[in-house]
């Protein structure tokens, strides 16, 4: 009894081992958290109606709305970059405006070329006008799908 019991313990451990390898092997790094199909929203707030997200974002320069899932995003700024959307967060931040850096995934190539021409812009840019100008630029490109 006490055989068989030593066999499939040394079977399973021998089985794990041996899948696990096999899948190490095939694991190529993180992969779905590429760059090509990233961007960055530096989000101010969510609500459950527009009436309410319009009137919290009332009192900032640009922003932009959309609606998922019922509910009322607003963002104050859009990149492909983690460092440009931490340099817009730092922006808002000082001015005691409190946000939020959420990730998402989109897979549209001509939005991914267009943001990625606009952190061009955003990378050398420390005025807070300039930034605040090129994030008013994104927001109002027609052609983006966000």
């Amino acid at each position: 009894m006490k055989k068989n019991v030593i066999i499939v313990i040394v079977l399973g451990i021998l089985t794990g081992f041996l899948f696990g390898n096999l899948i190490y092997k095939n694991y190529s790094g993180i992969e779905y958290l590429n760059e090509d199909g990233n961007i960055y929203y530096v989000q101010y707030g969510v609500y459950t109606s527009q009436d309410s997200a319009l009137s919290n974002a009332s009192n900032l320069d640009n922003y932009l709305i959309q609606e998922m899932d019922d509910k009322y995003y607003v963002y104050l700024g859009v990149t492909t970059n983690y460092n440009t959307a931490l340099k817009i967060q730092n922006l808002y931040n000082e001015q005691d405006i409190h946000t939020y850096i959420r990730s998402d995934y989109v897979s549209n190539s001509e939005t991914l070329n267009k943001l990625k021409e606009y952190d061009l812009k955003l990378e050398d840019l420390e005025q807070e006008e300039e930034i605040k100008e090129v994030i008013k630029e994104i927001f109002s490109e027609s052609s983006l799908n966000l």
